[in-house]
């Protein structure tokens, strides 16, 4: 596991680098907010393709939010808005399942794997996602 936000946090309030500012000591902790006032959820807006029934694909859109921190991950199809409760998130991939619907994302490439379960049948979509386009202010 590598290192958190937390632990580099800490290493820096524990440093005993202090710089100069203005011809006074200043502790470094003090120069450098905490890391996890940059950590937010991101956002990714896919398009999910699945072959029916009869040979014709259908697509739909989704968005997906994963927050590393938090280790969180949402899933978010219209109606369909779902908390993956077992998240693997890694520098490679991006994971998360719950009883009836497990969520694969490829981090290089954002190429994206659904798939619902039900009793009788496995429904597998594909698709490709891109980070949400930022909030207009």
């Amino acid at each position: 596991m590598g290192p958190t936000a937390e632990m580099f946090d800490m290493f820096i309030k524990r440093s005993l680098v202090q710089a100069v500012a203005g011809g006074v000591l200043v502790p470094a902790f003090l120069l450098f907010p905490p890391l996890e006032a940059f950590a937010k959820p991101t956002r990714l807006d896919c398009t999910l393709t699945s072959a029916g029934t009869d040979g014709k694909d259908t697509s739909r859109q989704a968005s997906v939010t994963f927050d590393e921190e938090a280790n969180t991950l949402v899933f978010d199809a219209g109606s369909q808005r779902r908390d993956l409760g077992k998240v693997t998130i890694s520098t490679i991939t991006i994971d998360g399942y719950t009883d009836d619907l497990s969520i694969g994302i490829d981090r290089s490439s954002w190429h994206i794997v659904v798939q619902t379960y039900a009793q009788d049948h496995v429904r597998a979509e594909f698709g490709v996602c891109k980070p949400a386009a930022a909030p207009a202010h």
